[in-house]
């Protein structure tokens, strides 16, 4: 019994990052600022921004897309814009999806310090596109930080959540190209690993993330927890039940049109979704939109990686009634 102990302890440490690596990430990103167990992107977000969203006014007709990092918030945008939008497609083809879906805890002081030229704007001070029949945004906080219009279940909530192997490896390439993550070129696997494993990353640990939307949306009817590899799975189900969810029926030629429109090479494809251009990403780095596949962890975790984490997994999981397929 004691060498199993011993070995789990063994195999549970690759999930730890050291004290460097801990110091190393905060000092990497640029104005970082720790917000409870977050730290924030300085350079784009700010603890008073996200306090102020308490009092942002929304109402039955908005819809509010919440996630961890790279975990299909765009592709979930884009399904949603189609309903708001009613399947008018060539509209939204003309409309980048950071006017049509702004970010809630975007700062747009600091933007306007740092890239005075930039044309991000936020939620708040968006003029918006009211020709959709919802209005919609986007947001990475944590749900206790949400606008009271949604946390009282006035206004609607979608939450996406991928699993979590697939997530840390597509969170891991974004540090790579996103400024306002430092543009950490030189950012290892083997070390960024565990500071996602623990937690010590922006937004915090994966685990902490979706549990608190889990109970959430388990609690408001006017929440739901929808699943990454569910819409790879099967997309136009997935499109039917958030027309349900939002009041915005399509037909089945609509829904269908959608669909394609929304596929993976479709978006990659697409300059209004796949963010290319914008200031706060290097060109230079990995695409925003990368594979966008179920798996691709196993080219990523080690044997030992995978071990600790599926322990992790199980210990942080078990009970909850949350689970995910991981290929």
């Amino acid at each position: 019994l004691l060498l199993l102990i011993q070995a789990i302890q063994i195999n549970m440490s690759v999930c730890e990052p050291t004290v460097e690596q801990k110091s190393a990430y905060l000092i990497n990103i640029p104005f970082s600022e720790v917000f409870g167990d977050n730290i924030l992107p300085g350079m784009v977000a700010s603890s008073q921004k996200i306090l102020s969203l308490d009092d942002m006014e929304l109402g039955p007709n908005d819809v509010v897309i919440a996630s961890y990092p790279k975990s299909g918030t765009t592709w979930v945008s884009e399904v949603l814009s189609c309903i708001a939008f009613q399947g008018d497609t060539e509209t939204l083809k003309g409309i980048r999806m950071d006017e049509r879906v702004p970010w809630m805890e975007l700062d747009d002081s600091k933007i306007r310090a740092m890239m005075p030229d930039s044309p991000l704007q936020s939620a708040v001070s968006a003029k918006g596109i009211f020709d959709a029949k919802k209005r919609l945004f986007f947001t990475h906080i944590y749900p206790e930080f949400l606008p009271k219009a949604v946390k009282e279940g006035r206004t609607k909530l979608v939450y996406v959540a991928r699993n979590p192997k697939d997530n840390a490896v597509s969170f891991f390439h974004f540090h790579h190209s996103a400024k306002f993550l430092g543009n950490q070129t030189g950012l290892t696997w083997a070390e960024y690993f565990p500071l996602f494993a623990s937690g010590h990353i922006c937004c915090g640990s994966w685990f902490k993330h979706a549990l608190a939307y889990w109970k959430f949306t388990r609690n408001n009817e006017n929440a739901k927890f929808i699943v990454y590899e569910d819409m790879k799975k099967d997309l136009m189900s997935v499109m039917e039940d958030l027309e349900q969810f939002v009041g915005v029926p399509l037909t089945t030629e609509l829904r269908e049109k959608v669909v394609a429109h929304c596929s993976f090479g479709s978006m990659k494809d697409n300059k209004m979704t796949n963010r290319d251009g914008l200031l706060l990403f290097d060109d230079k780095g990995p695409k925003f939109m990368r594979k966008g596949i179920v798996g691709d962890w196993k080219n990523y975790f080690t044997v030992a990686q995978n071990e600790a984490f599926d322990e992790l997994y199980k210990k942080e999981l078990e009970g909850t009634g949350l689970t995910f397929e991981f290929e």
